[in-house]
């Protein structure tokens, strides 16, 4: 039998992160932990322009331009390496598992303790995809279709959606109604919005 891996939503606020690398894997990570509430501090040699950029809105990151050290890895939540040496990373994804610290190994699945997904936001809800580190193109392009499907025109929707349901609960306290009265506000904002009869 296929091993799966368990997907989860990791509430990361007040975490410490570090990322290990200036380029591209460092970018994506940045993006993806954006608003996460997370202590993240970055340690590179190098910073491709676009990291400069992304650093530039976020003077709360820690970042220095070095090579990573030993000692960088204590009291960390989570690491992720992103260096274009494999070397090092297998050597501090190493380091890691011995302190107990959970390391995401970019583009090296095996020295991986976690997968990065591919996500996709809508007002509320999260949408998480993933190739268990084989094929990352396949979620970006997977994560672009959903975005086409669901613009960010409607987002606004799926908020008043979520905000309707908790007003529900205090005006219709029977679950039964309340399902029946969901199911039809749903059914018109399909209609309605996104051309489902």
């Amino acid at each position: 039998m296929k091993l799966k891996k368990y997907p989860i939503f990791l509430n990361l606020e007040n975490k410490n992160i570090l990322i290990v690398g200036g380029g591209n894997a460092c970018l994506e990570k940045l993006t993806g932990l954006e608003f996460t509430g997370a202590y993240i501090h970055v340690i590179a040699i190098e910073f491709s322009d676009e990291v400069k950029t992304f650093l530039t809105k976020y003077p709360s990151i820690k970042v220095e331009k070095r090579a990573v050290q030993e000692e960088d890895l204590n009291n960390r939540d989570i690491i992720f390496l992103g260096t274009s040496d494999p070397n090092t990373n297998q050597k501090f994804r190493a380091i890691a598992k011995g302190k107990g610290i959970w390391v995401n190994s970019v583009d090296d699945p095996k020295n991986c303790d976690f997968y990065s997904s591919s996500t996709v936001n809508v007002g509320p809800i999260q949408f998480a995809i993933s190739t268990d580190g084989k094929f990352a193109g396949v979620s970006s392009t997977l994560r672009k279709l959903f975005e086409e499907i669901l613009p960010e025109e409607d987002h606004e929707f799926m908020e008043t959606v979520f905000e309707m349901r908790r007003k529900l609960k205090e005006i219709l306290p029977d679950p039964e109604e309340r399902r029946l009265a969901l199911k039809e506000i749903i059914q018109n904002l399909n209609s309605k919005y996104f051309h489902k009869p």
